[in-house]
């Protein structure tokens, strides 16, 4: 009868312990120092990019989707953010379908300053905005479930984490100035 009772209690206390991770995916976000997940997704032409496969060093913009203005104005702030010297590739990544981050490239190219040199990923699924822990909880239940917390990234050639933020408030961005000291760190 014990053994029972203490093989019910861990059985009730693992399935509390996955439904803790896997509901909104992790609860801490993935630190400076860590290893990056490794993820494979596709960009807003289909093609299929597998982080592991780059190379070089990355930064990661997780943003919440084309219809958040902060997000738009931080995508379009970031065409200024690289110089030809840096070695460095972008990627920013929301749960949006190709076809509206295609219209987030054309609205920000209209303004007359240029296209978004970077391409922007699809997390459909929310796996890897989960596996990154900035799953943001607040739209469980809710048309846009999944969406992350404003969040970035910068790793290295290993994929090891040398920069994260990720903000609670989505008014709330790094600057291209804050960004550029953590990408001349790269040098």
């Amino acid at each position: 009868m014990k053994l029972t009772i203490v093989f019910l209690f861990c059985f009730l206390s693992l399935g509390i312990t996955i439904a803790a991770q896997t509901e909104g995916g992790k609860t801490e976000p993935v630190k400076v120092g860590q290893i990056a997940p490794d993820f494979t997704l596709p960009d807003q032409n289909g093609n299929s990019v597998q982080l592991s496969r780059i190379g070089q060093p990355v930064m990661l913009v997780f943003y919440r989707g084309w219809w958040c203005p902060f997000c738009v104005r931080q995508l379009a702030e970031l065409r200024a953010l690289l110089t030809e010297s840096d070695k460095i590739r972008v990627y920013a990544i929301s749960v949006d379908p190709a076809e509206k981050s295609k219209e987030v490239i054309e609205k920000i190219a209209k303004d007359g300053k240029g296209k978004l040199p970077f391409p922007i990923l699809s997390d459909a699924g929310h796996q890897t905005i989960d596996a990154y822990g900035v799953f943001d909880p607040a739209y469980i239940g809710k048309p846009v479930e999944g969406i992350p917390h404003p969040a970035i990234y910068i790793l290295d050639k290993d994929r090891r984490v040398l920069f994260a933020k990720v903000e609670p408030d989505y008014k709330k961005r790094p600057t291209n100035a804050e960004l550029r000291v953590e990408l001349d760190k790269l040098k």
